[in-house]
């Protein structure tokens, strides 16, 4: 069930329902218009993307406001502030009212039924349900702004969607290079920095092949608000409804979208992983599902094309090195957290798209036109002090070995549940051949990643100076990302819960054990939805216990202690003791002990006077 916290009630264009919003629910309020009687507080350049494209149908303009609000309403409905997150559910429910034109066709069951499933599977969301009203009117945006007009294009275009991205622009150089065909380059406006890339991108592309390169972009964004939810997992149905848009105004019924296979499939690293929090922007089944709306909207099949689904990251640079675009690479942005940026530097260097890419340039020998100060951060020389980016990068590399060394057969035997969703999607006539091309594409990026580590050793390494502490070379050389994930997970789920514990209990400390332990199955669950708690049974001679929280998957069992202000450390020493007898041996047991008055004065000698016994942690928490 979702949070109360997390339902929201969202008034589009004027839309005035009959009977007010639930209880539980949030009133969000939504307009781009000017002179309405809710002030306006998007920016949405309809107007001029129509002016561009001479004339859209009733329809399409309301996918494109549709789309918009959408986008929108993500961006205003938060999820819950980056240290509550951790204890409350990832799932919104998103009622939206919005006014259209085309009235009859959007009320349609079986329209908004696949509008819902579109959104659910890519934001994770729990339902986003739609209620359309008529009378939605805007304005011509020119004289010639009519059914009968259309726009003078000729020969054969072909439509992608460009965000600014490494991938995309490879994608947009492949068809320049393997065409002779005009290219629409369609591109979503939010940020200034995005801006700028873009038209940087657009003026190179223009100058390299004149005449043949055509942009279109569309202005998207909150105005005048900062936007309390960056999760952003909507933007591809705004991406792709301004694609199809303008292939319908060309005339044509298919467009591209390039992202790279391993990044669109986005494949968990862990086992904890919630689904929801792997971005599915260019997915296969989001592909899929996207397709099935546009083609009950326009009533024709609509060609949504993934052509780089087989490529690595790896790969498309090679793309623009073998093509003569290896200058462009430092002006493109692959960053999920430019915000997070300083100086002239374009990219954080420590989100998972900056990791990756910096991989990919290595191992595609183009790490010299990756850098020029584009990041902010360097992993490879500096140390890496943030513990999310430690794990990501350990993560990263450690899934990367694994899809290097796995035969196909524990490929698909390991990677069961992620695999369904995308053979399922994927067109193919024989299960058996997606599965063989998603492995030989994780395997040859699982390659890629090795060859690029050897190549940072041979350039960065000083045979007569240490790396610096927790540099990746200096945890490449620990082997860091060959330590077993449950000792991974674990050490995770302490820094997590040792950053939101203090903040949960900081007006009022839990009540007792049970309490503690409640918070902390809060934490768990949307972290993993296989965690449960007080199982299994275990047999002890012939006594029966229980772990306080377990993660069958990994063989993890969880104990919690709560040090109280008449509780000794010696009686939660003898807990733990007790828990190491009666538990398997085989299995990892992370011992939680939650000790506000530090009672327990030397917490490096009380660990490891159990950690030394072997496949257990023992993490103070204040």
């Amino acid at each position: 069930m979702t949070d109360s916290s997390h339902a929201f009630h969202i008034l589009c264009n004027g839309a005035k329902p009959k009977g007010r919003c639930r209880k539980n629910q949030k009133k969000v309020v939504l307009e781009w218009r000017d002179g309405q009687t809710t002030p306006r507080n998007m920016t949405l350049g309809l107007t001029k993307f129509v002016e561009r494209v001479v004339h859209l149908p009733a329809r399409l303009l309301d996918l494109l406001e549709i789309a918009a609000y959408v986008f929108c309403a993500d961006r205003m409905c938060s999820r819950g502030r980056r240290e509550q997150v951790e204890f409350h559910s990832w799932a919104r429910s998103m009622e939206l009212h919005v006014k259209v034109r085309d009235h009859e066709f959007w009320n349609d069951e079986g329209v908004r039924h696949a509008l819902k499933e579109a959104l659910c599977w890519m934001t994770g969301d729990a339902d986003w349900a739609f209620r359309f009203y008529p009378g939605h009117q805007t304005p011509q945006a020119h004289l010639f702004d009519m059914d009968g007009c259309e726009e003078d294009f000729p020969g054969h275009a072909r439509v992608l969607l460009f965000s600014g991205g490494l991938d995309s622009l490879a994608g947009a150089v492949e068809l320049l290079e393997k065409t002779q065909d005009k290219v629409c380059l369609v591109s979503h406006r939010s940020q200034t920095g995005t801006v700028k890339t873009q038209n940087k991108l657009f003026e190179a592309l223009q100058r390299k092949y004149p005449n043949r390169v055509i942009p279109y972009p569309f202005v998207c964004t909150l105005s005048k608000i900062k936007a309390p939810e960056e999760s952003q997992r909507t933007r591809a149905f705004l991406y792709c409804s301004i694609a199809l848009a303008v292939s319908s105004a060309l005339s044509e019924t298919e467009f591209s979208v390039f992202e790279n296979g391993v990044t669109a499939l986005n494949i968990p690293k862990r086992r904890d992983m919630v689904n929801a929090r792997a971005s599915r922007t260019a997915h296969p089944k989001t592909l899929a599902l996207l397709k099935k709306l546009y083609s009950l909207l326009t009533e024709r099949p609509i060609g949504l094309e993934a052509p780089f689904m087989f490529k690595t990251k790896t790969e498309a640079f090679e793309v623009l090195r073998s093509n003569g675009c290896a200058d462009l690479i430092n002006s493109s942005t692959s960053c999920s957290r430019t915000y997070q940026t300083s100086g002239n530097a374009t990219h954080c260097g420590g989100c998972s798209q900056c990791i990756d890419r910096r991989f990919a340039a290595f191992a595609s020998g183009c790490e010299s036109q990756d850098e020029g100060g584009i990041y902010a951060f360097d992993f490879i020389q500096d140390s890496v002090t943030d513990g999310e980016t430690k794990m990501v990068l350990i993560d990263f590399i450690r899934q990367a070995k694994d899809f290097a060394e796995w035969t196909v057969d524990r490929f698909e035997r390991k990677m069961l549940d992620p695999l369904a969703d995308v053979v399922d999607s994927v067109n193919m006539n024989d299960p058996s051949e997606a599965v063989l091309k998603i492995f030989e594409l994780c395997h040859r990026h699982g390659l890629s990643v090795r060859k690029a580590i050897k190549r940072m050793d041979e350039l960065y390494r000083e045979p007569f100076r240490e790396p610096p502490p927790d540099s990746l070379l200096c945890l490449i050389g620990r082997y860091e990302h060959l330590r077993p994930p449950v000792e991974l997970l674990a050490e995770r789920i302490c820094t997590d819960l040792a950053r939101t514990l203090p903040i949960a209990f900081k007006k009022n400390q839990p009540k007792d054990e049970n309490d503690l332990n409640d918070k902390i199955q809060a934490y768990l669950d949307p972290k993993a939805q296989e965690f449960e708690r007080e199982y299994p049974v275990l047999k002890f001679g012939l006594a029966k216990v229980t772990p306080d929280h377990s993660l069958s998957s990994l063989d993890l069992l969880i104990e919690v202690k709560f040090v109280r202000d008449k509780t000794t450390p010696s009686k939660a020493s003898e807990g733990i003791a007790a828990d190491l007898t009666k538990y398997p041996k085989d299995s990892f047991k992370l011992f939680i002990v939650y000790d506000p008055h530090r009672a327990i004065i030397d917490d490096s000698s009380f660990a490891r006077a159990f950690e030394e016994k072997g496949l257990c942690k023992v993490h103070m928490i204040r």
